[in-house]
Formats: C-alpha cells, sequence, structure tokens
C-alpha cells in the first residue's frame, strides 16, 4: 500500500468512524490509573507504619509551634524572619524521623510493583489498541477484535516492552561503564586519562544511534505481532524485515511523526501561555495516538487486507447529522445507566467510597491544621474572567474520572482505590483548614454537580470490575464485554458535558457565592 492510501485511510477511518476506534483509547488511558493504585495503597501503608511506631507526634509537635503568618512574611521579606516562630531544626528533625527502614521498603517495593502493573496492563490495553485499528481497517467489529486481541497477544507485547526497555538500558548501561573508567582513569593519570575520556566522548554519537536503532527495530513490532499473529521475537525479526524492504514507507511515517510531535510540542507551548496545557492530553487522547496507530497499521498490512469501505459507508452524512447522532447516543447512555438498578446502586456505592475516603483524609491530618488563610475577596480568587481555569479543570477532572473507569476493567479495584484518593484530598483540605466554612463555600457549589458525575463514572468502572471479573471466569464472552466497553465509553462521552457544567460553576460561580457568604 502507498504512504498516501494508509494517510487517506487512517485519517477517513479515525474522522468518519470515531466511536469504532476511539473505546479502545478510552480503556488505554486506564493504565496509568491501574498502576498509580499500589504506589498509593503503599503510601497509605507507610502512613500507618509512622502512625503505629508514633512519629508522626514530633511532626504534629512541630507544626504546632510554627507561627504561619510569621513564615510567610518571612518568605516575602526574609530580613523580618522570627527564628523563634520558625521551629526549622525540630521540624527538620522530626522530618528526618519519618525516614526509616520499614518505610522505605513499603514505598520502594509499592513502586516496583506499580511498574510491573504499568507494563502489564499497558501491553494488554496496547495490544487491544491495535487489534482495534487493525480491525476498523479491515472493517471487522473493532472493539471486540481488541478485546479478544488483548486477551491474546498481552504476553506477546510484555515481551515487545521487556525487549525493548531491556536492550535500551543494555546499551546505556555499557556506555555509562565506558564513562565511569575513562572518569577512573583521569582520576588516576590526567595524561592517559585525557585520551580516554576524548575517546569516551567520541563513543557518545555511537551510544545515541545504537539507541535509534533499537527504536527503530521497535517501530513496527507491535504491527506484526498483530497483523502477522506472531510472538516477540517474531514480531521483532518482522519489524526489522519491514523496514530493510521499505525503508522509504518507514522513512514518511517517522517524519509524518516527527511532524505531528512537533506540532504537538508547539500546541503545549501555546496552551501554556494560555494557561489550559492540558488540552493537548485530550488531543494526543483522541486525536494523535490513535491515528499514528492506525497509519502504522496501514502501512505494514501493505493492502492485501485492508479495506476502509464498510466503515465509510455514511462518508455523506454531514458532520452536524453525526454529531447529534454522538450527542444522543452519549446522552441516551448516560441516563440509561444512571436510572438502572446497577447504576444507582453503584453511584451509591461510589459515593460512600467517596465519603470514607473524605473521613479518612481528614482524620489523618486532623493535628495538622494550619489554617487557609484569610480571603481577601473570594469572589476574584480565579479573576474576573477565568477561562483558563474552567477549561482547565474541566480537562482534570474529565482525564480522571476517565482513568478511574476504564482502569476499574483491572477487577474494579483501581477503582475504588481512586475514589476513596480523590475523597481523601478533599478530606486533607478541610482536615488543614481552620475554618471549615471556608471549605465549604468554595467546596459545595460545583461539588453537588461533580461529585455526583465523579460517583457515576466510578460506578461504571465498578461495574467494568465486575464484568471483567466475569469474563475472566469465562461466564461471559468478548462480544459481551467489549458491549459493556462501548457502553462506557457513551457514558464517559456523555459525562464529559457535566464536568464542563460542574467546571464552570468552580470558576465563575463558586467564588462569587463564596464571596457572598464570607
Amino acid at each position: 500500500m502507498k504512504v498516501t492510501d494508509a494517510l487517506d485511510g487512517a485519517l477517513s477511518t479515525l474522522v468518519e468512524k470515531p466511536a469504532a476506534v476511539l473505546p479502545a483509547y478510552f480503556v488505554g488511558y486506564g493504565a496509568g490509573t491501574a498502576a498509580r493504585t499500589i504506589p498509593l495503597v503503599g503510601l497509605v501503608l507507610a502512613y500507618l507504619l509512622l502512625l503505629v511506631q508514633g512519629r508522626l507526634a514530633p511532626v504534629e509537635e512541630a507544626l504546632a509551634a510554627t507561627d504561619f503568618d510569621a513564615l510567610a512574611e518571612a518568605t516575602d521579606d526574609p530580613a523580618t524572619a522570627d527564628p523563634a516562630a520558625l521551629p526549622t531544626e525540630q521540624l527538620d528533625e522530626a522530618l528526618a524521623g519519618l525516614v526509616t527502614p520499614g518505610v522505605v521498603a513499603v514505598l520502594g517495593l509499592s513502586i516496583l510493583l506499580g511498574l510491573a502493573v504499568w507494563i502489564l496492563v499497558g501491553a494488554a490495553f496496547h495490544a487491544g489498541q491495535i487489534h482495534t485499528v487493525y480491525a476498523a481497517l479491515e472493517g471487522r467489529t473493532p472493539v471486540e477484535s481488541g478485546v479478544t486481541g488483548a486477551i491474546r497477544d498481552t504476553k506477546s507485547f510484555v515481551g515487545l516492552r521487556v525487549l525493548e526497555y531491556g536492550l535500551l538500558f543494555v546499551a546505556s548501561l555499557v556506555y555509562g561503564l565506558v564513562v565511569f573508567v575513562a572518569s577512573a582513569v583521569y582520576a588516576a593519570d590526567q595524561g592517559i586519562g585525557l585520551f580516554v575520556a576524548v575517546g569516551a566522548a567520541l563513543l557518545a554519537p555511537v551510544w545515541l544511534l545504537s539507541l535509534l536503532v533499537i527504536a527503530a527495530a521497535f517501530v513496527f513490532a507491535p504491527q506484526a505481532v498483530v497483523v502477522d499473529r506472531g510472538g516477540a521475537i517474531e514480531g521483532l525479526k518482522r519489524s526489522v524485515g519491514f523496514l530493510r524492504r521499505r525503508p522509504g514507507a518507514f522513512a514518511v511515517y517517522v517524519v509524518i511523526a516527527i511532524g505531528i510531535s512537533a506540532a504537538i510540542g508547539g500546541a503545549t507551548a501555546l496552551l501554556s501561555v494560555l494557561g489550559v496545557s492540558n488540552v493537548v492530553s485530550v488531543l494526543s487522547l483522541l486525536f494523535v495516538t490513535p491515528f499514528l496507530h492506525l497509519l502504522k497499521t496501514a502501512i505494514y498490512a501493505e493492502g492485501e487486507r485492508i479495506d476502509t469501505r464498510p466503515l465509510l459507508s455514511d462518508k455523506g452524512r454531514g458532520v452536524r447529522a453525526r454529531l447529534r447522532d454522538g450527542w444522543e447516543k452519549s446522552t441516551g447512555s448516560l441516563w440509561s445507566f444512571a436510572v438502572s438498578t446497577t447504576g444507582l446502586a453503584l453511584t451509591a456505592a461510589s459515593l460512600a467510597l467517596f465519603g470514607l475516603g473524605t473521613l479518612g483524609g481528614y482524620l489523618a491530618v486532623g493535628g495538622f491544621a494550619i489554617g487557609t488563610g484569610e480571603i481577601a475577596d473570594p469572589a476574584a480568587v480565579f479573576g474576573a474572567v477565568p477561562l483558563d481555569i474552567f477549561v482547565m479543570i474541566a480537562v482534570n477532572n474529565w482525564l480522571v474520572a476517565l482513568g478511574q473507569t476504564f482502569a476499574g476493567l483491572a477487577l474494579g479495584i483501581p477503582t475504588a482505590v481512586n475514589l476513596l484518593f480523590n475523597g481523601a484530598v478533599v478530606g486533607i483540605v478541610a482536615g488543614i483548614s481552620s475554618d471549615l466554612l471556608v471549605v465549604a463555600a468554595l467546596v459545595v457549589p460545583h461539588g453537588i454537580v461533580e461529585i455526583p458525575a465523579l460517583a457515576v463514572s466510578g460506578a461504571i468502572g465498578l461495574h467494568l470490575g465486575h464484568v471483567g471479573w466475569r469474563r475472566f471466569r469465562g461466564t461471559i464472552d468478548d462480544a459481551a464485554l467489549a458491549a459493556e466497553i462501548r457502553t462506557a465509553f457513551w457514558v464517559m462521552v456523555g459525562l464529559a458535558l457535566v464536568f464542563v457544567v460542574a467546571s464552570f460553576v468552580e470558576a465563575f460561580l463558586t467564588p462569587r457565592i463564596a464571596g457572598w457568604l464570607l
């Protein structure tokens, strides 16, 4: 297949039938949330360990002896600092007491386990994504193919990740040893060491070239595993063979990928200036990543198996008609789930988990109240026209909900932990404040919209956990799991509007309401 044909097929598939492809990328976004679950649990265990050992009491005493108003003044003008109000030595000793072998072991182990989960879950979700786009290009059922492919090829995709990261690590380790030896020789004898150091410096381009060669060898390996139904080693061999057979296609793909990356970098810089940099995450999720996967898969398959016409049968329909259909589908799915018996029960469970987390966070820092300080004008806390804050909050809240929903496929555990964590954040904010009325005034107005939306997304995640467990036990098939993923996709599209409303209230109305009350 010509690269131009592959480019047209990839773009047309994504534009004309986004709902055929994007569910796999919504699922993939949950990998990060699933991986963070274990470190979060490790953090809680470390806290409980310190609590049992009595090591938090000295921190509480040091904070109680700290005059935070004086600290704020000292930050503005160090010359005015009052040493008696800033017990830095006492606080330093108390904080040093938190670093114990047990805490280090718990946190270190949780991070390592989280990394292992990230590799495993990320590989499974990546396999599902490539199978989804390949099925979309072929005109088959994408989401169901993604589920089947993820179950079948997770081991191969884990193998690809381990191989790639392992080779990159070995290459870097070898060059690092060369630099270490050169440094040691130079320290022992600067005359000889100078030549050795120059030699090590000259090897730097070789090291960088080796990294590029390794990365290039793996570019089409996922596609090779999916299209040719091979394992990790076979996929790598076929990827290298494709590079040798069609270097021009590889070069064009790299140029396109670099161009898109540069455009994303420019957009990130521009949006950062505007204060809405997290919009780039949505652009990557909805367009960049699926488009590059579609393009790579179409190029690798070389055309004999690709036929996008079944997916493009409604190409003549207008954008407005497709948007209207999507709106009706998303709002209908959201409403149907929210009012169903399952939806109501799981939403109540999500609210209970969130409330439990809030209580836990409040009690955890109850002795560390430092006060929020007075807010002179709550109505102006975000500025006169906080469009940037509105966008940032809307995007962030929806992405958090998206991650907690689809991470629920891992038996619902990440969803439950995420609900507890988000509740704990609210509880901690309330716990460190000396004025709960201020907290309530700045949380309740938008919280009455945002928290139920977060609970519904949690309910979907818990439901997916139950469905995932049933698939694991073999009581349902791939088609049933795929149908639930599609439903969750449309519910999350519908919840996007709810989070937009909640963010509008938070950015524009909450400060004004707080200004009236405080």
